[in-house]
């Protein structure tokens, strides 16, 4: 007898915990995130989406890169739910910023100068010098208008002051470093995480590049949206702007 009332007992509980009510799984919301991204930030960018895809696989984040002129044009028309970009212009968007950053002022490896002051590049940039302390033409290679780069140089370095005619315009920070790195005399300029090759940027105002409120042309990435983000794009955000995300980011620079 005993034994069967230990069993009957037995029989019980199990029957009881099959009856007991159980977790729920909830599934999380597929959702898919458009972002239009400038090419000044487009690294740490698609680095910080591999990382949150592989953390959250539910978030699809595609992403696709413009320079800063487009990325608010896409915003401003609704063609993506949210932005990377270095420069917000005019339009009152939300921004944050997400990653420090600074751009670099590069040079030909020749060039037989190691730092500039902001007035004398301003100089150089408008043409009204036109040759290196040894003789060697110089020339101005730029962004072109409406890129990040270019709002940025514009607003802290050329000011009223127009570009000079001769300047060699490129599409993109590939091509920047390309050129000045193959034409004796150059100079231009790009984001310091992106510096790399034949190219050696200058410090100035005696301030080597760097992402500190000391370098005159320091800038960060900032995130944007047309009105304050919600929803997964909010917690898109909130990630990167988090640990995990800010170390994901650091490593880009």
């Amino acid at each position: 007898m005993g034994v069967s009332r230990y069993l009957l007992l037995a029989l019980l509980a199990l029957l009881l915990a099959a009856c007991a009510p159980q977790p729920l799984t909830v599934t999380p919301q597929p959702a898919t995130l458009q972002l239009a991204v400038s090419d000044a930030c487009a690294e740490p960018v698609q680095a910080l989406a591999l990382a949150y895809h592989k953390q959250k696989p539910w978030v699809a984040i595609e992403t696709v890169v413009f320079n800063d002129a487009v990325v608010r044009e896409r915003l401003r028309d609704g063609a993506a739910d949210g932005a990377a970009l270095i420069w917000a212009g005019e339009d009152n968007f939300w921004t944050h910023p997400f990653i420090q950053d600074a751009l670099a002022v590069i040079v030909h490896p020749d060039v037989p100068v190691d730092g500039l002051t902001l007035g004398q590049l301003r100089e150089i940039l408008r043409g009204r010098i036109g040759e290196w302390p040894d003789g060697t033409p110089i020339q101005v290679v730029s962004r072109e208008e409406g890129a990040g780069t270019f709002s940025l140089i514009r607003a802290t370095v050329l000011g009223n002051w127009d570009l000079t005619l001769t300047a060699r315009v490129v599409s993109d920070d590939g091509s920047m470093i390309e050129t000045v790195a193959h034409t004796p005399g150059a100079i231009g300029y790009i984001p310091l995480h992106r510096v790399a090759g034949d190219v050696r940027p200058l410090a100035l105002e005696g301030i080597s590049p760097a992402p500190s409120p000391d370098y005159p042309l320091s800038c960060s990435c900032l995130w944007a949206a047309a009105a304050e983000p919600t929803g997964a794009l909010r917690d898109w955000f909130a990630w990167t702007l988090g640990p995990q995300g800010q170390s994901v980011a650091e490593q880009t620079r």
